[in-house]
């Protein structure tokens, strides 16, 4: 395949990108909907799992949203009893949260649930598929990371 001709059919390969994301999303959704937690749910909560006692600052730009999505979903989390947040010992503005015994139990039972979509997703390929499909999604990221990086730079 020439140069020309591997650009050319990116078009077709953002299209089926956005169709698997797609289709995973509604199948976590599925999976997911017998724990009462949304995908972005659960992220917050991975991320909090890794990563203890963040402020929602924190846990957005880890989580690569807005404040604000981040506000709305600790809130919504923290109602469920999934997680608890206390001020920050050097600035009260600041809370910093933390899982709760039932965020953890919650968060390991959906993740399971979670990791098996990615089976279904991957179902049929072998593990050289897999390594391969994961190094070429990586250096796709890195393309557009270093595309970022360097309009961030002009800004």
């Amino acid at each position: 395949m020439r140069k020309h001709d591997a650009i050319d059919a990116s078009g077709h390969i953002t299209a089926q990108l956005k169709r698997v994301i797609h289709l995973f999303r509604d199948d976590l959704e599925e999976a997911l909907r017998p724990f009462g937690i949304t995908p972005a749910q659960l992220y917050v909560l991975a991320t909090l799992g890794k990563e203890p006692g963040s402020s929602g600052a924190r846990l957005a730009r880890l989580c690569e949203v807005t404040p604000q999505s981040t506000q709305g979903l600790l809130v919504a989390v923290e109602r469920r009893g999934w997680i608890e947040r206390e001020k920050h010992p050097e600035n009260e503005r600041v809370l910093l949260a933390t899982l709760t015994p039932a965020g953890k139990e919650l968060l390991e039972s959906s993740r399971h649930a979670a990791r098996n979509t990615e089976r279904r997703m991957l179902h049929g390929f072998n593990h050289k598929e897999v390594a391969l499909l994961d190094e070429l999604l990586g250096r796709c990221a890195a393309n557009l990371e270093t595309i970022q990086h360097r309009q961030s730079k002009r800004s």
